[in-house]
């Protein structure tokens, strides 16, 4: 399998969706810094693994890597995603993709089985699949010679694990942890029963203590049948229900005391209630109420007969009107030829002047009278209101009266049911007599509470054989889980062993291994030649369980501490492409470099050149990012493409959006075979 795309939108210093199409040959990324080189390789590992691994630190101050991961630019991309395709040597296409909003649409167990072969097959197999077929400048010296003894071994082991067949050490791991765990909960119940007998034998020294000042219980029999007679039948432990019967009493007791101070607090009230005074007041508040009731009753009965009259006045007052209209009128008209225009009766001037001025005085007599009738009706009104207030009055005040006095029915009722459901027999109206009887059963509850302390020194003896027993049992409980944990020891030792043993078959049987691929990594470092004075670089691998990878130059020297920088980096590109070279459970043919000569010098980065050169020639895809445009040319020369397989380059720079871009695409075609033509003589 190969890379056969690269496809970013919205992800890292990209904005707009850019496409690479990766020949099967070679491909060369170049720009200048922040064009982005490594964001094209940093897909790739997101992707897979759903982070970019060359960041140890996931979180810092202003966002930390999962805010940084997608576009951070002006402006809104319209998508998010990463995407790739891998292709197989028949032609078959793997498509797969990650965006921001759903994810991975892809089944990571299936695309590991198209990537790496299907027994060499773990969980974290994407995770193996970057770190050892992407090789970053930030990890060449943490991964190779600065990497820890332990850690480089582990590394190996990773990168050439195919090799050595199943891997037992992680069900033994299991195995003596499981182990582990057993003993650690058996001993557990070990101090769990050694608690439980210490706390035995501390009642039983209690005990002993009781037994000696054992007295007589005749005391405390006569106190309990006086007291409490129902319990000398009673079923059970009878020191426990005398126990529970003190503690009721004296529950009982405060309560009681409480009753009986509010039933003081009401002595004065119902006293008073009681009383010929209060029974007079109330009498007396109900006679004012029946008072103002027959008052209110007859100052209506009199409202309704003015009202009734003012009425039959407004009616006579309708009539008075009319008849004043047709004065007005006829003596306006005045006689007709001797005739009165009203009744046309004959008349004389006087005669119908004396009869208008008649009429005129009774109308006038007529309005005093209802002048009078109005006075009456209000008058009348007036009594009616203030009947209805002193009604109002005095049933608001019988109504106080009474709610005073239900108020404290209510609570002495309630202090006579609390008293009822103690079955205590005084009364809430003398409280002094109450006091005198809780006294009285406060001083009952202390001669039970002395009975209850004989009974229990009389039981001492009985109690301390039961708790000896009890001892015996508990001490025979420690003696076994004792036994148990000694055998949950032997145990996790013989687990431990196993562990140890397995571990060190399979970095034995890896050490083996590894002496097939100690040729490679001998070879790369001759080739990339780090240091001028040591030449070869041997291994050593030591410890059998917690195996470790040493390498060593000259007469057992340490690289890590005679070399500098750009030789260690040198050296620890030999070791990544001898790791990467050594990967017979992986499928995928391709080797990521993300500017690996940044810190190397010119001699060294020609030795590189000349290196990758030999890996494409085995068939490998190469995908390298450089920033120098005359180490991307030479590179474009040397590492030869074919006419199945061609090389191309990308060169990378910054759109006026400020978004990464492509800005030129070249491809790399198969020189010529004969370039030089002899002249026909």
């Amino acid at each position: 399998m190969k890379l056969a795309y690269v496809e970013v939108a919205g992800f890292r210093g990209f904005k707009e969706p850019t496409r690479f199409d990766f020949p099967g040959g070679f491909v060369v990324l170049t720009g200048r810094n922040g064009a982005g080189k490594s964001t094209v390789l940093d897909a790739i590992d997101f992707l897979l693994t759903g982070t970019i691994n060359k960041y140890e630190v996931k979180g810092a101050k202003g966002g930390g890597l999962d805010s940084h991961i997608w576009w951070v630019g002006d402006g809104a991309p319209e998508k998010h995603y990463v995407s790739a395709g891998f292709i197989s040597p028949n032609g078959r296409e793997i498509a797969i993709r990650r965006s921001r909003e759903s994810g991975s649409d892809f089944d990571p167990k299936s695309l590991g089985g198209e990537l790496c072969s299907a027994e060499s097959l773990a969980d974290s197999w994407p995770e193996t699949l970057i770190q050892t077929t992407l090789i970053r400048d930030e990890t060449l010296s943490k991964l190779s010679l600065d990497l820890p003894e332990q850690a480089r071994f582990a590394a190996v082991r990773a990168a050439i694990g195919g090799l050595t067949g199943p891997d037992h050490s992680q069900r033994t791991t299991a195995i003596h942890k499981a182990a582990s765990g057993a003993k650690t909960n058996q001993e557990a119940r070990l101090a769990e029963a050694q608690a439980e007998l210490g706390r035995t034998l501390s009642a039983l020294t209690e005990a002993r203590s009781v037994a000696e000042r054992q007295t007589d219980v005749s005391e405390a029999e006569s106190i309990i049948a006086e007291l409490a007679a129902d319990l000398l039948s009673a079923a059970g432990d009878r020191a426990e229900h005398l126990r529970r019967r003190i503690a009721d009493r004296k529950q009982s007791i405060a309560v009681l005391a409480e009753g009986i101070e509010k039933a003081a607090r009401l002595q004065s009230e119902d006293a008073y209630f009681a009383s010929q005074v209060g029974q007079a007041e109330l009498a007396n508040v109900q006679a004012e109420r029946d008072s103002a009731r027959q008052q209110a009753e007859s100052a209506k009965q009199l409202l309704d007969a003015a009202e009734e009259r003012a009425a039959t006045e407004r009616e006579s007052d309708s009539y008075a009107a009319h008849i004043v209209a047709l004065l007005d009128h006829g003596e306006a008209i005045g006689l007709e030829d001797g005739h009165c225009p009203l009744c046309n009766a004959e008349r004389t001037e006087g005669e119908f002047s004396a009869a208008i001025n008649s009429a005129r005085a009774r109308l006038s007599a007529r309005g005093e009278r209802a002048a009078q009738m109005l006075k009456a009706l209000q008058e009348a009104r007036a009594k009616a209101e203030q009947a209805t207030a002193e009604l109002v009055r005095a049933e608001q005040k019988l109504t106080d009266l009474e709610a005073r006095r239900d108020r404290l029915v209510r609570e002495l009722a309630a202090v006579r049911e609390e008293f009822r459901q103690f079955e205590f027999e005084g009364d809430p109206s003398n409280p002094e007599a109450a006091r005198r009887l809780v006294l009285e059963r406060q001083s009952a509850t202390t001669r039970l509470e002395h009975a209850l302390f004989i009974l229990e020194t009389s039981g001492a003896h009985d109690r301390v054989t039961a708790l000896e027993g009890t001892v015996e049992r508990l001490r025979a409980q420690v003696d076994e889980e004792q036994r148990k944990v000694t055998a949950a020891e032997r145990a996790v030792e013989a687990a431990r062993q196993i562990d140890n043993a397995a571990k060190s078959v399979a970095n034995e049987v890896l050490t083996e291994q590894f002496d097939t691929v100690m040729p490679l990594l001998k070879e790369l470092y001759q080739r990339l030649r780090p240091h001028t004075d040591w030449r070869e670089i041997e291994t050593d691998f030591g410890g059998h369980v917690r195996a470790s990878l040493n390498f060593t130059v000259g007469d057992g020297r340490n690289p890590q501490f005679l070399f500098s920088s750009g030789q260690r980096r040198a050296a620890g590109l030999a070791f990544l492409l001898a790791i990467h070279l050594s990967r017979p459970w992986c499928r995928l043919q391709t080797l990521l470099l993300d500017d690996p000569v940044q810190h190397i010098d010119d001699y060294r980065a020609l030795n590189l050149v000349e290196v990758l050169s030999a890996v494409r020639r085995s068939g490998r895809q190469i995908v390298i990012a450089v920033e120098d445009p005359a180490l991307a040319d030479l590179l474009c020369r040397r590492l030869r493409s074919t006419v199945d397989d061609i090389g191309r380059r990308f060169e990378l720079g910054i759109a006026k959006d400020g978004s990464a871009a492509i800005q030129k695409q070249v491809d790399i075609f198969p020189l010529p075979r004969e370039v030089l033509l002899a002249e026909a003589s």
